[in-house]
């Protein structure tokens, strides 16, 4: 793992669940709000992000973290992230060291949505994207998603206002439920 000056704080990063919950929606999903080591000296660690192909049948082209939909068999949030993950990215699960999760949040149709913190010394370039699901994987330095570097994004849906975190950081564009999740951790040196 990178030296502390290299990771961030976590605000309210609490202790991952080896269970799902009972009251949970047979269909929650967990995401993986994964650290990665910076190639450059001295940097910081960046937090990997998928940018979803325009074959699936929802959120097309949209910033996220690699994650999806519990299975039945998925013990725990852990492990729904974990596999989806693998799923997605290559990443195997025995290459992610979980620190923890962050409170669960709903999305837009109220299913519930468990981030999962980790971290893996994986190079970003061994990850190979399932093309089915998405079109790029890239990694972006923590100190861009930090309170700092939030702004408010309003728009309208559905003759709907809404308001969302947003972060515009080396040309992405992070808003919506992945930006909530940023703001919820709140990183800090």
């Amino acid at each position: 793992m990178p030296s502390a000056a290299m990771m961030p704080h976590i605000c309210h990063l609490q202790p991952a669940l080896d269970y799902w919950p009972a009251p949970m929606h047979s269909r929650a999903s967990a995401v993986l709000m994964l650290f990665i080591s910076n190639p450059e000296p001295n940097a910081p660690a960046r937090i990997v992000f998928t940018r979803r192909s325009t074959l699936v049948r929802t959120h097309k082209g949209q910033i996220g973290f690699p994650g999806g939909r519990r299975e039945e068999a998925d013990a725990s949030p852990i492990v729904t992230a974990l596999r989806e993950t693998h799923e997605e990215i290559g990443l195997p699960s025995e290459a992610v060291e979980v620190l923890g999760m962050l409170p669960t949040l709903p999305s837009l149709d109220r299913r519930s949505v468990v981030p999962i913190v980790g971290y893996s010394d994986v190079d970003l370039g061994t990850l190979a994207s399932n093309e089915d699901e998405v079109a790029e994987i890239f990694a972006l330095p923590w100190p861009n998603l930090s309170p700092e570097a939030m702004q408010n994004l309003r728009f309208n849906v559905f003759g709907r206002w809404r308001e969302t975190p947003y972060f515009p950081a080396s040309g992405y564009h992070i808003w919506g439920l992945t930006a909530w999740m940023l703001k919820s951790a709140a990183l800090r040196s």
